[in-house]
């Protein structure tokens, strides 16, 4: 007995401690009073800190090997609280020891032990380090904890080790994502373990409850402060809040590295199709992620769907659809500087998919599958710009038009022509949705927008001409009138309620003083079309009734009644398949125009002729014209008789304007579209775009027929320039050369002999006065070579010595 006494008595004090906070029976838990000892010998002995900690782990390996597992809780549960109570400079060699007990807890066997290994650790990670530790490392506990998540031991212990497991990789995201001197989880070897290991749990849970994102964005996230929180959460939603935090914490850099074990993951599961998990794993990311940099994993989708362009269209329609998703949760700041390369991207596999659908021998449910896909694209083109600004979404039209192709020669060319137009369409119908009339109309149509409308407008395809007014619509429709306005005749006053016109505005007015005429003579030109079906007429009297709309000038009104009577002109003068919907169209057309002006003497004029139509020809009015399916039987009928009687008197309305206070000068010409003079050179349109300047043309139009004249084709440059200028430098040489030689052969000896001395005589008169002139001193010697050379002969120079010549 005197001899253990001793023994006892030869430990060290901070041993002695520590052996007597265990109790003889582990039920009665940890010895307070002597814990407290311990702590305050801790506190007044920091140096010692780390000699406690081994002595611990070592009761703790003890107490674990021999499976005495209540004295391995106790002894855990004191090295937390000291843990917690110890903030000193020795605190680094304590929590290895700490560690070290952890790792022990977690390698056992026993569920309850290693659950009781990640709750310390997860105490551990919220407990904020004064001195950074250059040597500690966390690979064991990455692949411990990920291991845990994939448990499938007992049933009664499964649930408990998957949340410990997860609860354990909330703890190593908080303790190393933010400290560099650690180990870097955004690894390849680290994040693969993290992410599979969080999806597989929100995979088990997802069939059988399904919470939605924003539900799931409005609960508390746990951060690990509190156990208790989470201990009934079911690991499908901790899994949820683990990734919300991990994604919410990843930088600029690091979204790739997380969207990566994603895509392989649902790859791996086959779980495209159908898309429900891709849906909700992208929400929980797009939801979480800085918006930023949300972009990143939108092209991440991108670039993902590159890598299975060339599998089922199923398959690549369900990835378009969790594109579509990603982009209605992003926001307009998530956006980025790589809008273009998406929809870049979009439209290089609708193109693909158009092709696939024209070749030879394709089964009728892959091109119904491709069909599927196309619209699954167009959908998300009009997704992707929702949220955008006006101008963003005018600059994505002029991108998406300037992918047309050049010639509709063949199917895939007018197929890919009609879904490009349907992808502009798709964010035209956005423009005006935020009520935002200020908008002018030089910003909503950009001569890079305006010229391509323009050139589609004149298709050889009614249905592409028609497409392209609805797109002209839902850009100048800024007061929603492009429903109400049809192509109808109706005695009586215009319903004012149901019409709005727009402000006046500076800016409009200019721009349609610019394009007005331009814009008209292409509704003409697309009206006269003999293949335009009903669609086509209504949609370009929409057109033309819109811009007096939102442009309420006198100009306008005029534009429009010029052009209504050049159709008028054209139905009378050639035969045509469709002059009855022509005539119809121009009364359409000056009832409107007379109701608009408010002009009683125009309207008595326009009301008597329609009345005289309703009893003669009523198949010259939109109601029966537009309904007639027989269009021979109309040209044969209006044919026969003399339509004098039934037409619109130009010089009546002219004259009833004119008393308006209206400049008519342009309803007495015939209707023709004549470029403004800003926009020509010598009547040559001069290119108003920024890449048809570059390729302006000229011609040298006062040449010679048998000269050489600068093809349309070459571009101007320097050499060009110089070429013209050489070749009519050589012509007029050769001319002048011939010259001589026809003098000097027609003229005799004598005659050339007094022709060269009358020629040298005054070259010796000019001499003598040139050097009196230096002698005198009284002019310096420039201003009297340039009193007394002709400058107007220096030009033969040029033509003597072409070569010396300065130009």
């Amino acid at each position: 007995m005197v001899c253990a006494w001793c023994c006892v008595k030869c430990k060290p004090r901070y041993k002695r401690h520590v052996d007597s906070i265990f109790p003889v029976d582990p039920k009665d838990g940890l010895v307070k009073g002597e814990m407290q000892k311990l702590t305050y010998y801790a506190l007044t002995n920091p140096r010692k800190l780390d000699r406690i900690g081994t002595y611990l782990a070592e009761y703790l390996k003890y107490y674990v090997d021999h499976r005495r597992y209540d004295f391995a809780k106790i002894a855990m549960k004191a090295m937390e609280q000291l843990l917690q109570a110890c903030r000193s400079a020795s605190i680094n060699l304590f929590v290895e020891s700490f560690l070290r007990m952890v790792q022990k807890l977690l390698e056992s066997p026993e569920a309850s032990l290693q659950v009781l290994g990640s709750t310390s650790f997860v105490h551990f990670a919220n407990i904020q380090e004064d001195t950074p530790s250059y040597h500690r490392r966390y690979d064991f506990f990455v692949s411990k904890f990920s291991s845990m998540c994939w448990s499938n031991g007992r049933s009664d212990t499964i649930r408990a080790v998957r949340q410990a497991g997860l609860r354990g990789l909330q703890g190593v995201i908080l303790k190393t994502v933010s400290d560099d001197l650690q180990v870097n989880i955004w690894e390849e070897v680290h994040i693969q373990k993290i992410m599979r290991a969080l999806l597989f749990n929100i995979h088990e849970g997802f069939t059988n409850s399904v919470q939605s994102p924003s539900q799931a964005r409005s609960m508390s996230p746990w951060e690990g402060e509190n156990s208790d929180v989470t201990s009934d959460i079911d690991p499908d939603q901790l899994a949820r809040h683990v990734l919300q935090d991990l994604v919410s914490r990843a930088s600029y850099g690091q979204i790739k590295s997380l969207m990566l074990p994603l895509l392989h993951f649902i790859d791996n599961q086959k779980l495209w199709v159908p898309n429900t998990f891709a849906t909700h794993c992208m929400s929980l990311i797009m939801h979480s992620i800085q918006m930023s940099s949300a972009y990143i994993a939108i092209a991440q989708l991108l670039a993902h769907l590159e890598e299975h362009k060339d599998a089922s269209a199923k398959l690549r329609c369900s990835i378009v659809e969790v594109v579509s998703a990603a982009v209605s949760i992003a926001s307009t700041e998530s956006i980025g500087p790589t809008i273009l390369e998406l929809f870049g991207s979009l439209l290089k596999y609708l193109k693909m998919s158009v092709e696939t659908c024209n070749t030879e021998k394709v089964e009728v449910k892959v091109i119904e599958e491709e069909e599927e896909f196309q619209d699954t694209i167009v959908q998300s083109v009009g997704q992707f710009s929702h949220g955008l600004q006006t101008y963003q979404k005018i600059e994505i039209c002029t991108f998406i038009l300037q992918n047309m192709p050049s010639t509709t020669d063949t199917e895939n060319d007018v197929q890919f022509e009609s879904m490009l137009l349907k992808c502009v369409m798709k964010i035209t119908t956005s423009i005006n949705t935020n009520n935002d009339k200020s908008i002018g109309l030089p910003t909503l149509f950009p001569l890079s927008l305006i010229v391509p409308l323009q050139r589609l407008s004149l298709s050889d395809s009614p249905k592409t001409r028609t497409m392209t007014q609805q797109i002209f619509h839902s850009i100048l429709d800024r007061h929603n009138n492009h429903e109400k306005v049809v192509p109808t005749v109706t005695l009586g006053e215009l319903p004012e309620e149901n019409i709005f016109v727009g402000p006046q505005k500076k800016q409009d007015v200019l721009f349609f003083k610019r394009n007005g005429p331009e814009v008209y003579f292409h509704l003409y030109e697309s009206i006269l079309k003999e293949d335009n079906d009903l669609d086509n007429y209504t949609c370009a009297f929409r057109t033309a009734v819109l811009w007096c709309l939102e442009v309420p000038v006198d100009e306008v009104l005029i534009e429009l009644i010029h052009m209504a009577f050049g159709l008028q002109d054209e139905a009378c003068s050639s035969p045509r398949s469709n002059v009855s919907i022509l005539h119809s169209l121009v009364a359409a057309f000056l009832v409107f125009a007379s109701r608009y002006s408010r002009n009683e003497a125009m309207d008595q004029h326009i009301t008597n002729i329609i009345r005289k139509r309703q009893s003669e020809k009523p198949h010259l009015l939109p109601q029966v014209a537009f309904s007639t399916i027989d269009k021979d039987s109309e040209l044969e009928n209006t044919a026969e008789d003399s339509l004098s009687s039934v037409m619109f008197d130009a010089t009546v309305v002219a004259e009833c304007l004119n008393q308006q206070g209206m400049n008519v000068d342009r309803l007495s010409d015939p209707y023709h579209y004549k470029k403004s003079s800003e926009n020509s050179i010598d009547g040559a349109a001069i290119p108003r775009t920024p890449e048809s300047v570059k390729s302006l043309r000229l011609s040298v139009l006062d040449a010679k027929p048998s000269d050489v004249q600068i093809s349309l084709q070459e571009e101007i440059t320097f050499d060009t320039l110089k070429q013209a200028l050489q070749h009519r430098q050589q012509m007029a040489l050769t001319t002048n050369n011939s010259s001589k030689e026809r003098l000097l052969s027609q003229e005799s000896y004598e005659d050339s002999v007094a022709r060269t001395a009358e020629k040298m005589s005054h070259i010796s008169a000019l001499k003598q006065q040139i050097f009196s002139s230096f002698r005198s001193g009284d002019v310096s010697p420039t201003e009297s070579l340039h009193s007394l050379i002709d400058l107007e002969n220096l030009t033969n120079l040029s033509i003597d010595l072409p070569d010396m010549y300065v130009y």
